[in-house]
């Protein structure tokens, strides 16, 4: 699979498949693509339906609360390909399928189910800068 490809996997800290993401680019620590939802994507659907519209009335204080909601998910990007997960953060879902999120330095790579840290250089090689 070619890095313009790169297809990862959103999951919360349940481990629930929410969708895939199709990375587009990273840029320092910020990752965009789009967003495909998952079969678990209804349980979190209105919270980022209505971080969206705060954001659009640029209601901020409610923007924060509905930030810390999603934060509270535990969302991260899985790769099946390279059984790594990346935990990141400010992670946002638009209607339109627009996905972005910051990526954290913690990366974590799963063997046998146990969670190890690995270098982060491997997960981000694939990821198209």
């Amino acid at each position: 699979m070619q890095a313009s490809e790169q297809t990862l996997q959103l999951i919360d800290i349940k481990r629930r498949n929410i969708g895939e993401v199709r990375i587009d680019s990273m840029v320092d620590q910020l990752v965009t693509g789009e967003f495909a939802p998952g079969p678990n994507f209804l349980l979190v659907e209105k919270l980022f339906q209505n971080f969206e519209e705060a954001v659009n009335v640029q209601a901020l204080s409610v923007v924060d609360q509905l930030d810390e909601q999603i934060a509270a998910l535990g969302l991260q990007l899985y790769s099946p390909e390279h059984g790594q997960f990346i935990k990141i953060y400010d992670v946002q879902i638009w209607r339109d399928g627009g996905f972005s999120c910051r990526l954290t330095s913690d990366l974590v790579r799963a063997v046998n189910g146990v969670s190890h840290s690995a270098k982060e250089s491997i997960f981000i090689a694939a990821i198209p800068q």
